[in-house]
Order: C-alpha cells, then structure tokens, then sequence
C-alpha cells in the first residue's frame, strides 16, 4: 500500500495493490470520504478510468449507506466502510469478497436526521417522491407544505445514503423514488405508524366497495385491496382505509369490532398526507402509489408481493403517478 497515491493524474488517499501466486496484480486507487454521492464518485472514477484505465477506484468512508452501496455495486465499484462493510471486486486476477456491516450510520452528526419515522418525514418523504426532479428545496416545501428543516433534513439523510444528488444551488438534482420508498419501509409500517381497529364486513368485500361508492365522508384505501386497482395478482381478502375517525366511519358503514376474522382495518393516518394525490379509480378513492408501496411492503401477507408488482408498473410509466 502507498499512502498518499497518485495514480495517472488522480490524486487519491491510497494505493492498495493485490497480487495473485501466478504474478497477476491489480492496482486499487483509494478515495477516502467522509461523506460521498454517486456523483462525486461517477466525477472521480471517470477521471481514473481517462488517466490510469488498468486502475480499480475503491471508495472508503466511515459509513456508506445501503443506497450508496447498492449504486456501487451496480457500477462495479469498491467499498470498504469502518463499520465493516466491504466488497472487493476484480477480473483479474479474479477476485470477489464481500461482507456486510451496519446498516445504519453509527457516528450521525448532532442534529443529523437518523431515521424516517415520523409524522414530519413521513410528509417529507412523500413530497421528494411525488413531484419529480429536478426542483428547488425551498419551492417543494411551499408546494407541498413540508417545514423547510424538516424537508432539509430529510433529504440530507438520502443523499448520505445514495439516494438522492443535489444540484450545486443545493436543489435536488436526481432522486431514487424506489430505493426511497424501500428506505421508508424501513422505518414505517403501515399497522403500528397509524392508529388502527380491525372490523368485520359480515356481507364481504363486495358490498363494502359498493358502500364506498357512495360514502359522503372522506376516506381512501390502500392495501391489497387498493392494489387491486394498479396491478392485481389476487383478490383481496382484506380492506385497509384511511379514516378521520374510526368510530364514526365504522358506525356509517355498519362494520362490526373484531378480532378473529376480521376483513376491513380502518386507520387513523400519522398524517393527512396519506389522503393527497389520491385518486378514484373505478368508483373507489385509492391512494396515491407511492403511498400504497409503503403500505404493502409493510402489510401483512402477501402484500410485499403485491408491492414489488406495483413498484413495476411505477418504472414503466412514471407520468402516470409523479408530478
């Protein structure tokens, strides 16, 4: 290893060489960062590729997120970070070593957003992904009304974890929306983020959705049944719905309190965002997609499954759900 390296003209941290028993040897070009995007890495691995093309870039930092990682991986690049995470690629000689470490950043900084649990950045997070980018952060806090800090922070926490790139006014450049919702999930579940009861429909599905049609208070579905609407892949057994009060929607739709058996969950949203960019499809107010990914990949079931369909009718055509 030689320490600090130049490598053709890139300036780096280190230079790690690896050298195999029949004489082979690769040439690693360390860039060592604090914090790191996808764009600062694409800017520095160009410029080693046009200088040293032999030359392998491996990016270091004390904390790489799961989101940066995956985009490294993606892109064939090298990472090692100090909680443990660790791939380790070449074709020759042929060399492949990986190891996982944390998956959360162990060192945030004071005030630093740790987690996307919350009222704020749940509201945040459906604002970054809803419109598409590239926009101003000031611009889509007034548009969405999100608190500035609190979309600030919050996207501050996807560009430390790879997800999303600012523009050089601080804007947001580019925006992972699915590795964003998966990122949410981690931190959100649509039973225990909201307040919930479970009932029974004793006349079935069929006649809730009827009694939906024609409901005077506001309310919108989510879960597999509203998934029934974007891409199905079975029939729904249950029925999730957004409601402003449980007890006074259960008493209008004559839904009986259960437990066991229980085919309808009304939920109390951690915010009414869950009802914005909600959408009536065939007679059936539904919510937004993005709204519905979380849900389902936090539901029960076989709603992940349902999630991940959905989540490939979204890449297909995003002018159908994004702004």
């Amino acid at each position: 290893m030689h320490s600090p390296a130049k490598i053709g003209s890139t300036r780096l941290a280190a230079a790690w060489s690896v050298t195999a028993p029949d004489g082979a040897h690769i040439t690693y070009g360390v860039a060592l960062k604090r914090s790191a995007s996808s764009e600062q890495i694409a800017s520095i691995r160009s410029q080693l590729e046009r200088t040293a093309p032999d030359a392998h870039l491996l990016v270091a930092a004390p904390f790489l997120g799961r989101g940066l990682r995956a985009w490294l991986a993606d892109n064939q690049v090298s990472f090692v970070d100090a909680t443990g995470n660790l791939r380790l690629l070449a074709d020759r000689p042929g060399l492949f070593v990986e190891r996982q470490g944390a998956t959360r950043d162990p060192w945030p900084g004071d005030g630093t957003l740790r987690s996307l649990r919350g009222r704020g950045t749940g509201r945040a997070v459906r604002a970054l992904v809803d419109y598409r980018p590239p926009f101003g952060v000031r611009a889509l806090a007034v548009r969405a009304g999100v608190p500035l800090g609190t979309l600030s922070r919050t996207l501050d926490l996807l560009v430390r974890e790879g997800l999303a790139t600012r523009d050089v006014r601080g804007g947001v450049a580019d925006l992972d929306w699915e590795g964003t919702l998966r990122r949410w999930a981690e931190d959100y579940d649509v039973r225990r983020s909201n307040h919930v009861a479970t009932f029974l429909e004793p006349r079935g599905l069929t006649n809730l959705v009827d009694t939906l049609r024609v409901a005077e208070r506001r309310y919108v579905v989510t879960g597999a049944l509203a998934a029934q609407h974007f891409a199905p892949v079975a029939p729904a057994r249950q029925a999730t719905i957004y409601v402003d009060g449980i007890a006074d929607a259960a008493e209008d739709w004559r839904l009986r309190p259960a437990d066991a058996g229980a085919n309808v969950v009304l939920a109390e949203p951690f915010d009414p965002v869950v009802f914005e960019r909600a959408q009536v499809r065939d007679g059936t107010c539904v919510v937004a997609a993005p709204q519905l990914v979380v849900d389902l990949l936090t539901g029960p079931g076989r709603e992940p499954a349902e999630a991940e369909e959905l989540i490939s009718v979204m890449r297909s055509d995003e002018v159908s759900w994004r702004a």
